[in-house]
């Protein structure tokens, strides 16, 4: 499915957060809940065929089966123990483990759903035009997910101290542009104990991929950096809500 070293390292992280990752992404929650907000109000029709891909633990396909309980649900992610998770909470899903970025032939969909994914992967751009193709007529895609500037509070604390951050980049607000219906920004806060229960969080929730070529720095210098951010942290996603119509 994948053979490129850094999707597989991404692949393996998100696998080994998948005991951890309800627990630890309570603001990965809250933006999935607003996307279904975004889908529910865009919807003209109810859909029969929904689609979640880069479905994780499933928080967006959690608020989805609350908004359209007899619509057919499919949930696709490329990280086995994620899709094992979901299926402990969820029954009748029909689970795809593939590559979201090349999902490959899946059939059409009312409604597509990806919350806090598109940006893992290597050309995001490339992989809306591929999921506006799985749309049925008249169908919508929804997408979520963090834009350059987040998590800036991380990057400037680095910087300060004269280290590279070493985040995984995220992707321009614009880099959908020409293919949206709509597009709106919107800040979300988290707050952490200290800035390494934020480092904790990121490994927790799988988002632990350094940006590729970043060579990591020496633990004394990252514990001076740490112990400087003592008294509470906060972390800034600005995450970009997408719709997408069919053609």
């Amino acid at each position: 499915m994948a053979s490129d070293p850094t999707k597989l390292a991404i692949i393996r992280a998100f696998d080994a957060a998948a005991a951890t990752y309800d627990a630890a992404s309570k603001v990965q929650r809250e933006i999935a809940r607003e996307l279904l907000l975004y889908a529910a109000r865009a919807c003209e029709r109810t859909p029969a065929r929904i689609l979640d891909l880069g479905c994780g633990a499933g928080h967006a396909t959690e608020f989805a089966l609350r908004q359209w309980p007899q619509a057919q649900f499919a949930v696709l992610d490329a990280a086995p123990k994620m899709l094992e998770a979901l299926q402990g909470k969820f029954s009748g899903l029909a689970t795809i483990c593939a590559d979201a970025a090349e999902p490959g032939p899946l059939g059409e969909y009312d409604v597509i759903l990806s919350s806090m994914m598109a940006h893992w992967l290597p050309e995001p751009r490339a992989a809306v035009r591929v999921w506006r193709d799985l749309l049925a007529p008249g169908g919508k895609c929804f997408i979520a997910l963090p834009v350059e500037g987040s998590l800036h509070e991380w990057r400037d604390a680095c910087r300060e101290a004269g280290l590279a951050d070493g985040l995984w980049p995220f992707p321009p607000e614009n880099f959908a542009a020409g293919l949206t219906e709509k597009t709106e920004i919107r800040a979300f806060v988290a707050s952490y104990p200290d800035a390494g229960a934020f480092l904790q969080s990121l490994k927790r929730t799988g988002a632990r991929q350094a940006r590729p070529g970043h060579r990591p720095e020496s633990p004394a210098a990252l514990r001076r950096l740490m112990a400087s951010r003592r008294e509470g942290f906060i972390a800034t996603f600005r995450i970009a809500f997408l719709t997408i119509g069919a053609e």
